[in-house]
Formats: C-alpha cells, structure tokens, sequence
C-alpha cells in the first residue's frame, strides 16, 4: 500500500483566545495552543510519521498538522495523536486543580463541575487519503476537503449550566462549591496571598478559565498598562534615575504604610530595575485611594480605617511622581496596541506550489514559515523589546506594543515576511486603545481592522483603529510600501517637536475639511496641501526645501490610494476598486493618527 497523507486540526482557536481579561491570559491560551499542537506532532513523529506542516516545532506550531504516514497505520496514528492531546491538556488542567486546591479546599461538587468543563473541551478532525502514484497534491487537496467536510456535519451535545457565569468566556458556569455562591468561592481565593495576583476584586471563573489564570509563566507576563508604559519607564531609567528611585521609595513606602510588604508586588514586566513594579503605578490616577486599593488587591473594608494616616504618604507619592514627570519631560503614554499579522493568500500559494513541486513545495512552505517565525522573534528581541510577542507561528503573529510602536513593528515584521518567503505578502491589523479598555474587545478590533487590510486589492496592507477615549474612532488602511514613504515616525516627531519644522496639530483638521471637497489626489489638492502645511507649520527662511519635500511626500501618499483604484478599475472588478478609500482623506485621518501618538494618547 502507498503511504497516506493525514491532516489532523483541533478547534476551537479564536474563541479560546479571545476568552482574556488580562493580557496573562491572551498568552497562556496562546502557549495551551501551541503545547496541544506540539504534543499531536510529537505523538505522530513517535508513532513513525513524517511531518510536512509544520517543518520546525521550536516556535509556535499551528493547530493544522500535516504529515505523511502509512496507509495501514493511519487511524491508529491519528488515534494516537488525539490521545496525546487529550493528556497534554489534563496535565494542564490537574496542575490548575492542585494550585486552586492549594488556595482554597474543595469538595466533591466543584470536582464533578471541573470535571464537566475540562472533558471533551477540544473538537478534533482528521482525514487520511492515500498519496496515489506520487500525487501529493491530490491527496492534500482531497484531506483538505474532507476535514472541512467533518466540521460542518460535526454533532454536538449542548451544555447548559446554571448559576454566575464566568468573566471570561461570559457563557460556562463559575465554580464554586456545593450550595456556595462564586462570587464568595472566589473571594476565599483573593484573600489568599497567593490568590490575589490571580483573581481581581470582582472576578469569577470556571474551569477552563482557571486552566488560563494558573498556567505556570515563565515571569510575570506584563500587563497592558506595563506595555503602555514601557518606552517612559526605559527613558526614565537612563534620562531620570534618581527621580525614579526617589518615586520607587516614596511608592514603597506608602505599600508599608498600608500594612503589606512591597516584595508581595515585585512581578513587573517593565524590564528595568530600578522600578520592578507593574507598569500602572506609573499613572498617577493609579494612586487615587480607590485605584491603589483595587490595583494592590486588597480588602477595601479592612483599609477603610488607614485612610486618613496614609493620606501622607500618598501625597509624598503624588508629588514624586510628578518631580518624574517632570524630569523626564513627558507622562507615559495611556494607550496600548494588539497587532495581528497573517499572510496573504496563502491557501492560492500553496495550492500552485504543490501543483508544481508536490510535497517538495509543501516541505519549502513549512520551511520558509518556519524561517519567518525565527526572524519575527529576533526583530522583537532586538528592535521592539517594548512589544510583547503572544504567538508567533508560521504565518501568523499576536502581539501587544506600545501605542507608537505598533506600525513600525508592523511594518517591519510584513517586511520581513516578503524576504523570508521570496516575495509572498502579508497584511496586519492594528487596535490603539485606552489600557483600560477590555482586551477581548482590542483583539476584535485588530482583527476588524485586519480583515480591512486584506480589502485592499493585492493586499500587502496595514490597517489601523484608533479608538480614543471620548473621541471620534479614527480608520486607517494603507499599503505597506505607500505607508513606508510616508514615514509615520518623522510626522509624529513634526507634530511633537517646536520651533522649525514642526506642524501644528490643526493641520489634519484642515486636510479633513479639505477632502471632502477633493476627494482625488490631484494639483487642486497638491496646492491646497501646500497651503494648509505652510499655515499649519514652522517654515523659518531657510526651511523651503524641507517643506516643499514633506508637501511631496504627503501628496504622493494620498495618489497612491488614486493609482490604486486606477489599477483596481483597469482589472474590471468594480466591487474591489471601491475597497479603495479617497487618498485625500485617508491622509488626514493617517496625520490624525500621527498627532494623536504625539501627544501620547492626547492626555
């Protein structure tokens, strides 16, 4: 009998991700998925299977495998995969059982409920078809085909539970033990010393969100407002040590003043030393008796009575934060990124490679996607270290990053891309919010955002939401090569700096008017750019070139959405030429975006 080639996928994926309050829990499902994927492709490389898809297990594999195995043997292999998946996740499941169990008691009712959520979590499918006369090709296609075929004609059993539901998935209930109330369960967890990094003041979880919140991390994985905070903290520890420590004492000191040991909260992701606290305390608003209370996870009730006596220190706190501030020259910026980056066409890639090169071309993909996920992780080692990467596996990235940085990380990793592969694309989606914003709802925006990118015909896009506390979300889409000329970084800086070369922050204001009379990047519009960036900036003598240079390079921006569409019409494709937005205001709501990060989250 000829070999077979089987492809075996697991779900579900988006929804198990985007089950996140913190960003701890964004990442521990991430490394669930990654460990469960890893443990299939192990079982079947154990069980004599020749993997294809992935090529390199060391980074994040997907939840498609693909590999090619003996014809006879490829249920049992498929048997043995699903089994290995099945106790990689109980491992995971148990530890969170016996960490909870070390918090709080249990009793055999929250047993059988977690139980109940932990079994049957996981939807699998597989297809094998046999690789006939050397036709890789056709069997890849035809277990393509038949996995997609299981999935819609998958049969379920509906579990419906009574009682709170958790925080995280919003729809299983949260666990508690017999005739007790959650929200008093989960309490007796905050209270524990251990338990109040895992648990905020009014959460409640099931099973499968308690898998999430005790997944053992490497180090304390750094939460929205650290990443926020990041690119202020790496200032303040080189441009403004001594205010810096003076801040860390003063802040140390008002933690002992309300009774509790400032070693209790040394798990910062900031990546200094001098202040290894979370990020948030770097927020004055953080602070405010209510905020510190809640932040530093203790008893509201219990406090209440050293309010008064630690209004000093609090003050003393206050206004070391402030001499920071103020020896830095600037306030850490309140908005945080979720980028989302995936290749584009991919299914199209594959699909020529195999009709012309079979399972050689397979083996390359999986090789050169491999490759990109190695280079995506050195970019962010060594030129984003304030970004977070969460899942970096073949074509696809996950990451959080300082509001500033989100578009060059993006660009930068889409460029990286198109090396690797040889000159394949891909397109990202960036949501800039407020840290206090919920992170299932950033995901969704970036991967909103995404999906406007992918619009764009031939793609190779990055497409933004800004989402801006108490103003107007702004949308931006843009071709990466049109995005890199327009060098979004120098516009901040314009809008940042003073004295010559710097635009005044009206100047998006005025395109916007602008536009909606010229919605073409033509001359009309060229000479009213150059007149509302004369009016709208500092020109001293001298200055003519660079402002006649910037002029150039903005209008060439907005012609290229023009040229886009003049390109999109010559195909015929009418309904792809009108995913082209007007240039004119696309550049306006891009030089909004730009003074926006400016002004740090216009704080």
């Amino acid at each position: 009998m000829p070999d077979a080639l089987l492809r075996f996928t697991f779900g579900p994926i988006q929804s198990f991700i985007a089950e996140a309050r913190r960003t701890a829990d964004l990442y521990a499902g991430s490394r669930i998925l990654a460990e469960l994927a890893r443990a299939v492709a192990h079982a079947l490389q154990q069980g004599g299977a020749q993997l294809v898809y992935p090529a390199d297990l060391t980074s994040d594999p997907p939840n498609v495998i693909v590999a090619r195995v003996p014809w006879e043997r490829a249920e049992e292999l498929a048997q043995q995969a699903a089994a290995a998946l099945h106790v990689r996740w109980r491992d995971f499941a148990d530890q969170a059982l016996g960490e909870l169990e070390r918090l709080v008691t249990l009793d055999d009712a929250l047993r059988q409920q977690w139980q109940r959520q932990t079994t049957d979590r996981w939807e699998l499918y597989w297809a094998a078809v046999p690789i006939e006369n050397g036709d890789y090709a056709t069997a890849f296609r035809r277990a393509a085909a038949g996995v997609a075929a299981l999935k819609k004609t998958r049969t379920f059993s509906q579990q419906l539970e009574a009682g709170s539901k958790d925080v995280l998935s919003g729809n299983r209930a949260a666990l508690a033990r017999d005739g007790e109330d959650p929200r008093a369960f989960w309490r007796a967890v905050r209270r524990r010393p251990d338990g109040v990094r895992l648990v905020g003041e009014h959460e409640v979880l099931d099973a499968v969100g308690a898998v999430k919140r005790f997944f053992p991390l490497d180090a304390a994985f750094p939460s929205l407002p650290t990443v926020a905070a990041r690119p202020f903290a790496r200032i303040a520890a080189t441009k403004a040590q001594r205010a810096l420590e003076a801040y860390r004492d003063a802040f140390e000191l008002l933690v002992t003043s309300l009774g509790e040991r400032p070693q209790r909260y040394r798990r910062s992701g900031l990546g200094i030393d001098t202040f290894p606290y979370d990020g948030a305390f770097l927020y004055e608003a953080m602070l405010e008796w209510s905020a510190l209370i809640e932040e530093l996870g203790l008893d509201r009730a219990s406090c209440e009575p050293l309010r008064t006596q630690t209004e000093n220190m609090r003050s003393a706190a206050r206004a070391a934060l402030t001499g920071l501030y103020r020896a830095v020259g600037q306030r850490p910026s309140r908005y945080v990124a979720v980028l989302v980056l995936d290749g584009d066409s991919m299914g199209e890639w594959l699909s020529r490679a195999l009709a012309e090169g079979g399972e050689a071309a397979h083996q390359d993909i999986s090789q050169k996607l491999a490759s990109f996920a190695q280079k995506a992780r050195q970019v962010f080692a060594d030129s984003f270290p304030n970004a977070v990467p969460i899942y970096l596996g073949g074509d696809d990235v996950l990451a959080l990053a300082p509001a500033e940085e989100a578009v060059p990380l993006a660009l930068t990793l889409a460029e990286q891309f198109h090396e690797v592969t040889g000159g394949r694309t891909a397109s990202a989606g960036i949501a800039i919010a407020h840290w206090l914003e919920p992170l299932g709802d950033l995901l969704q925006a970036a991967r909103e955002a995404e999906k406007r990118a992918k619009r764009l015909p031939g793609k190779d896009a990055i497409a933004v939401e800004l989402q801006p506390r108490g103003g107007e979300i702004v949308r931006v889409v843009a071709k990466r090569t049109a995005l890199a000329e327009l060098q979004l970084g120098e516009l901040i800086d314009r809008f940042r700096r003073e004295g010559p070369g710097s635009l005044s922050g009206r100047l998006p204001t005025d395109l916007r008017v602008a536009a909606r009379a010229l919605p073409t990047a033509d001359e009309s519009f060229r000479a009213v750019l150059g007149r509302s960036v004369k009016r709208q900036g500092e020109w001293p003598e001298g200055t003519a070139q660079e402002r006649d240079q910037l002029v150039a390079r903005l209008h060439a921006f907005a012609r290229s959405y023009d040229d886009l569409r003049s390109k999109s019409d010559g195909s015929g494709s009418a309904p792809v030429a009108r995913a082209v937005p007007e240039g004119t205001a696309q550049l306006a709501e891009w030089l909004a975006l730009a003074r926006f990060l400016a002004r740090g989250g216009g704080e």
